[in-house]
């Protein structure tokens, strides 16, 4: 008798353990079949890709060719279990950005190994004074100026390779240089760190190792995202390819942590010997100003916080600018006679400042029409081609209802 009161017992545990995991299962399943019966679903879904296409070469011209299927919004699946309504009109997106969504997380997890709660990836309370900080102190406009004559030396050595390989009729390969520039100029300007990368050949080279670990970074998470079957951290670290991400994470983490333990090291020893600390230090980036800011509480960053922002100033800033001065490159050429009006504006101002090395921070404003250009060129090539976020109440698009936890992405390429 007891043996069938204890099967019995243990068989309706079972059955509520089941109910209880099964029933937000079933809940998901339901908003998912009411979206499909209310939105177009893009075509091409594979079983278990979705809508993602097989390699990132791809990826635009997937994105244009959907959106222009269906130009308002259309369902778009990221692996098998993935759905994101996706929003390819203004008048979509104001519906969409009137409830204040927040950030898809799922979408940033790939990148915290790396970046860790830098302010790409963070949130909440963590994400508000991070910012104030960094858009007070890090990124004030005086900063900005004394960042030009950088920017100016960076372009004269890229120009002079330039030359060089032209003298010798060799080609250039833009999508080479280009990150090799912006990385010159982010290091220099977030960690005063001179790479000489773009024309140091050395591989053993601890900044080029540096260089080549977030560049491999990249490109690993990047084709994680395209690989639904390794989005699972514990199949992925498993693999050749998680492990190479952990390594290279490893090496990016212990380069920057040297540089900011270092430069800690010199302000401390020159409040020592009774200098002004920052004052009198040689440095005026970045990581000096990160090093000794302050919140309201007198609290400042740590070390590993100050290393996920730089990490994530290099991640956001070298990828998007490299982007960017590949497109406009690829416009100036597609279109002489606009490079022709950009040229003649440019040598009219170097003219009248004395030439590049008269060329400083409020010079930029008389270049009125690159300025036009460039904004046409990052309306039309967009360097950050959608955002994902997630719902946090009921939201109506299109006279539609979506309901709150729904995620939503901005698809940017396509509007």
């Amino acid at each position: 008798m007891w043996l069938a009161a204890a099967a019995l017992a243990i068989t309706v545990v079972i059955v509520q353990q089941l109910v209880r995991c099964c029933t937000p299962l079933l809940a998901w399943h339901a908003r998912i079949r009411h979206m499909q019966a209310l939105v177009p679903e893009g075509p091409g879904r594979h079983w278990l890709r979705g809508n993602v296409p097989e390699d990132d070469a791809n990826s635009r011209d997937v994105t244009l060719k959907l959106s222009a299927l269906m130009p308002r919004m259309f369902l778009r699946w990221y692996g098998f279990a993935l759905p994101q309504v996706t929003l390819s009109h203004p008048e979509t997106l104001a519906d969409a950005m009137r409830t204040g969504p927040d950030k898809f997380q799922f979408v940033y997890e790939f990148w915290k190994p790396w970046l860790g709660d830098g302010l790409l990836t963070s949130s909440g309370k963590r994400w508000s004074r991070d910012r104030r900080l960094l858009t007070h102190h890090v990124f004030s406009l005086n900063m900005l100026r004394e960042y030009v004559p950088i920017y100016k030396e960076a372009c004269t050595t890229m120009l002079a390779l330039w030359s060089s390989q032209a003298d010798q009729q060799k080609s250039i390969d833009v999508g080479k240089c280009m990150p090799l520039l912006t990385f010159d100029v982010i290091l220099k300007c977030a960690m005063g760190v001179d790479t000489e990368c773009q024309t140091e050949t050395d591989e053993r080279s601890h900044h080029i190792h540096y260089m080549n670990a977030v560049t491999r970074i990249v490109e690993l998470i990047m084709g994680r995202y395209l690989q639904p079957w390794l989005w699972w951290d514990f199949l992925y670290h498993r693999t050749a390819q998680g492990r190479e991400f952990l390594k290279c994470i490893d090496e990016a983490h212990g380069y920057s942590l040297a540089l900011i333990r270092e430069r800690r090291r010199e302000i401390a020893e020159d409040l020592l010997q009774g200098g002004d600390g920052p004052a009198d230090h040689e440095h005026n980036d970045m990581l000096q100003t990160m090093l000794t800011v302050r919140d309201e509480d007198g609290v400042g960053m740590t070390d590993v916080e100050i290393c996920e922002q730089v990490d994530t100033f290099l991640f956001a800033g070298r990828d998007t600018g490299s982007s960017a001065l590949q497109w406009a490159l690829y416009y100036l050429m597609k279109y002489p006679d606009i490079q022709e009006k950009c040229r003649s504006e440019v040598q009219r101002v170097m003219e009248a400042c004395g030439g590049i090395e008269g060329f400083q921070h409020e010079h930029i404003s008389q270049l009125q029409y690159l300025a036009q250009f460039v904004q046409e060129v990052l309306r039309d090539a967009s360097i950050l081609p959608d955002l994902s976020r997630t719902l946090t109440k009921d939201a109506s698009i299109d006279g539609i209802r979506v309901p709150a936890g729904f995620q939503v992405q901005m698809n940017i390429l396509g509007i």
